[in-house]
């Protein structure tokens, strides 16, 4: 959520800004670490209980029919690089490919 008074065309800029970043620079070292770090961390977090493997484990075998993912994912996360975050940007990321959904809460009507 933004915070102050911004306008729907000004976050837009802004993201259009990073976005351009992104397609046109490799991320630093340092936001690579962190995002790592991210998704190592949802990972443990998520896989912390019996009821998270098992969740864990029925969507590894519903969706790609191998359990033993649960033992590899954390290796194809550390395994992407910054030049496949680069590609992906560069190819999915683009203006043309999104959808802008403006939703605004409403006034409450004072009694």
């Amino acid at each position: 959520m933004p915070l102050g008074d911004n306008s729907l065309e000004d976050l837009l800029a802004g993201m259009d800004e990073e976005l351009v970043k992104v397609q046109n620079q490799l991320i630093s070292e340092r936001d690579y670490q962190k995002l790592q770090n991210k998704f190592e961390n949802n990972f443990v977090n998520s896989n912390s209980s019996v009821a998270g493997i098992a969740n864990s484990l029925a969507r590894y075998y519903m969706l790609y029919d191998d359990v033993n993912l649960i033992n590899n994912e954390i290796d194809i996360y550390r395994s992407i690089t910054r030049e496949e975050i680069q590609a992906v940007a560069k190819k999915y990321l683009n203006p043309n490919q999104r959808l802008i959904l403006e939703y605004l809460p409403t006034k409450k009507e004072e009694k």
